[in-house]
């Protein structure tokens, strides 16, 4: 194989990958993107690069240093800080990184297949229907989907640099091989599941041309090059545990134990039809965890899923390239089949095919290889590959805004509290309060949860029903601490003081601060900024200075980008009070505090600090 004579085939597959995925180019950030792009300092500001890349993903809502997620994953952390320093807060560059990533990643398994000796023109069959899959719209539209992405690419170069390690490379693949895997997991913990696949290819002695097994399952060889990976994946199971201060953090309405065992069957049946049938499409479903033995929800879905898995092996049993792609299909699906790790309307989604989509082509490609033409095999391919990829264009627009995503996802699970909630917050970032009240009354009907209280109570306070929203806070503040995340309980808080400022109770709006800021010390900033505005309407102007100037420490220190309002507050209060000298110094510390912050408030908070300096010289 020479690149010269693959360069066409190359060129097709990266102009395929681009343009199919191109009208996602336009879209917002949605979902997760809003926290973990547009309100992440530890992104933003380089300066926390290394806190960033030490912590786990969603270190950012509290101090940065108590665990707020289970996932620690600094490669696409460090890739989310590349993406901040080239485009800011502009989602239309990291759309594009996105969909250069699956281009990449669409270029490197054809170029890995034709290495393991795969026809051009099944290779290309392969990359064709991978590259256009609408099951990919979830990876490659949403921005935060860049993790699947990230996991494939460095994953597939690992496999390519062992590869030459096995073809007599150098001790320079061989480190390079080691280094791509450990990127790998860097980026997804799935990794540690895929170690046999490196076994598996270091099993293989004959030439690429008759791929078949020489009749042995175990070679010196192969265990040496096994144990060596297995090594990193343990390295990093040990960094990981370490950041994270165990191996998991409790996750918020999961799914019961035996529930989650009788649903494996039905949720792996899923899967098999979003790969073969990908008509529907949708950031969450209306499948949930099955709650007995019953036909359609156990049997079936348990019959079905022993043949396909049986005929698979079958095939994968007749070449190393064949089983190199069972283990591709079945390994890094594993860890998703453990729905106790997911919330229970959440026990699905299209992200998690990325590669074992690869992996299931592979097996059914390579087969029909061996009765089919090639020709024919790709000319076929192409017939199928249209439908698919106008499936995908559509697709993408759903994901275009919030109000899109979850507009369509409560036309595809309305029972779904998640999607509920989610609705009412997109709903109410549209302006559309009363609808968006409705979306949480239907939320809290299906699941009571904090996020439906508290989003019931956004929107009740933008509509003036201060008594409505101060019952529903109150709520949610008085439940006990392992029930409601340290985020939440914050912005709870914080709502009920402003439920409380409109009824004009300010005793008691500076009661609760007080209160959240002795439960909460993580916030201790953020929430005396909030207690000195309060302090301020109730014309106690000495006080609410003395709280700001009593709060400066925690304020350079805390991670919230409110936090840093103090000394905006304090600039202000000092102006008022005939300081120049101090309220300059106040405003210039904030200004340069939150330069590189691109939250809403803040930026608009810098233009009146920018304006009151002006004034002050």
């Amino acid at each position: 194989m020479t690149f010269k004579n693959e360069l066409k085939w190359l060129v097709f597959i990266a102009l395929i990958g681009f343009s199919v995925f191109a009208n996602s180019l336009g879209g917002e950030f949605v979902y997760d993107d809003n926290r973990q792009i547009a309100r992440n300092p530890l992104i933003q500001n380089i300066s926390f690069a290394g806190k960033a890349l030490t912590s786990d993903v969603s270190a950012f809502v509290g101090d940065g240093n108590y665990t707020a997620s289970n996932y620690w994953r600094p490669t696409f952390t460090g890739w989310q800080i590349l993406n901040f320093q080239l485009f800011g807060p502009n989602p239309f560059g990291w759309h594009l990184t996105n969909i250069l990533l699956h281009s990449a990643v669409c270029l490197l398994l054809f170029l890995l297949l034709r290495r393991w000796g795969i026809s051009q023109f099944t290779s290309f069959a392969i990359a064709l229907i991978f590259a256009v899959h609408p099951v990919h719209v979830e990876t490659v539209a949403w921005i935060s989907g860049s993790t699947d992405l990230l996991f494939a690419l460095f994953f597939l170069a690992s496999l390519w640099f062992a590869e030459n390690r096995r073809n007599g490379g150098g001790n320079a693949d061989l480190i390079l091989s080691l280094v791509t895997f450990a990127l790998a997991l860097g980026s997804k913990e799935i990794g540690l599941l895929c170690v046999p696949i490196y076994y598996l290819l270091f099993l293989r002695t004959d030439s690429p041309a008759t791929d078949k097994f020489n009749g042995s399952y175990f070679s010196r060889r192969a265990l040496t090059a096994g144990l060596m990976f297995a090594a990193v994946g343990l390295i990093y199971f040990g960094a990981r545990w370490a950041v994270l201060g165990g191996i998991t953090q409790p996750v918020e309405s999961a799914v019961a134990l035996g529930d989650a065992v009788r649903s494996i069957p039905a949720v792996f049946v899923f899967y098999l039809k979003q790969i073969a049938i990908p008509m529907t499409l949708s950031i969450n479903y209306p499948l949930r965890a099955a709650s007995g033995f019953g036909l359609s929800s156990f049997v079936l879905p348990a019959l079905i899923s022993l043949a396909v898995l049986a005929g698979l092996f079958v095939l994968a049993r007749r070449s190393f390239v064949a089983a190199l792609g069972f283990a591709l299909f079945v390994l890094p699906l594993l860890p998703v089949l453990n729905l106790t790790s997911f919330q229970v309307g959440q026990i699905v989604h299209d992200r998690y095919l990325y590669l074992p989509l690869l992996g299931i082509l592979i097996v059914i490609f390579t087969s029909l290889d061996r009765l089919l033409d090639p020709k024919f095999l790709l000319a076929a391919s192409i017939v199928v590959a249209v439908p698919l990829g106008a499936q995908t264009f559509l697709q993408n627009r759903v994901w275009a805004n919030d109000l899109a995503l979850w507009d369509h996802a409560v036309r595809i699970d309305p029972d779904s509290a998640t999607n509920q909630v989610q609705y009412g917050v997109a709903l109410s970032g549209a302006g559309r309060n009363q609808e968006a009240i409705s979306a949480f009354n239907a939320a809290l009907d299906i699941e009571p949860s904090a996020y439906a209280y508290l989003g019931r109570a956004q929107s009740l306070i933008k509509s003036e029903q201060f008594e409505e929203a101060v019952w529903d806070l109150q709520t949610l503040t008085e439940m006990k601490d392992d029930k409601v995340n340290a985020y939440t309980l914050f912005q709870s808080y914080e709502a009920l003081a402003v439920a409380l400022q409109g009824k004009g109770d300010l005793v008691r709006a500076e009661r609760y601060l007080r209160e959240a800021r002795k439960r909460l010390p993580i916030y201790y900033a953020a929430l005396t900024e909030k207690i000195a505005v309060v302090l301020y309407l109730k014309n106690n102007k000495k006080e609410a200075l003395a709280e700001l100037e009593n709060a400066r420490v925690q304020a350079r220190t805390e991670l919230l980008p409110s936090s840093k309002s103090v000394f905006f507050r304090l600039g202000m209060l000092y102006a008022e009070t005939g300081d120049a000298a101090n309220s300059k110094a106040a405003l210039q510390e904030y200004l340069k505090l939150t330069a590189k912050i691109s939250d809403p408030g803040i930026l608009a908070e810098r233009k009146v600090a920018v304006e009151a300096l002006k004034r002050l010289n």
